[in-house]
């Protein structure tokens, strides 16, 4: 590979680098990452609150779902709400939790998944609607019920985001 270009100015790396992280900044944002409390929705919402931004998580588990805001929040602001999103009634509790807290939302990462381990041939009509209930639907309605958030948050320059991520 070539090098890159320098025009010889001392700081042109940290200037570059200070471009990125305006244009890339969450700080001052707000996010709902739904199964925040562990494995990749973790990760996702441990970076998050170290970038600056106000940071929902969601899990099933209201226990683990407190302990893990309690411990995410020692690095910035982390709460906890947890729903089960395998249900309409999860689903619209966590919608109304946003939104009697937040106006605007600018993430939404639809994180929390459910798998079945059988395989294809053997795998039962109730696994099927599990997975179904939380990956798809559980999806779907919680965006829908957070556009009002979502749009609220978006400008042409900057739009809201909404990630999914499959288990």
């Amino acid at each position: 590979m070539y090098p890159a270009a320098s025009t010889g100015r001392r700081n042109e790396g940290a200037q570059t680098v200070g471009i990125l992280e305006d244009l890339f900044s969450i700080s001052g944002k707000v996010a709902v990452v739904t199964g925040g409390s562990r494995g990749i929705g973790l990760m996702i919402a441990r970076a998050y609150v170290e970038a600056g931004a106000r940071v929902y998580i969601s899990s099933r588990k209201a226990n683990v779902c407190d302990r893990v805001a309690a411990e995410l929040s020692s690095g910035g602001e982390c709460f906890s709400l947890p729903a089960d999103l395998s249900t309409m009634a999860g689903v619209e509790h966590l919608a109304s939790e946003v939104a009697a807290r937040e106006p605007a939302v600018h993430i939404l990462v639809n994180n929390a998944g459910a798998a079945w381990g059988a395989p294809m041939e053997e795998f039962p009509s109730d696994g099927f609607d599990k997975v179904w209930l939380l990956n798809v639907k559980g999806v779907f309605f919680l965006t829908v019920r957070l556009l009002p958030q979502l749009r609220a948050a978006a400008s042409v320059d900057d739009p809201a985001r909404v990630i999914n991520i499959g288990s």
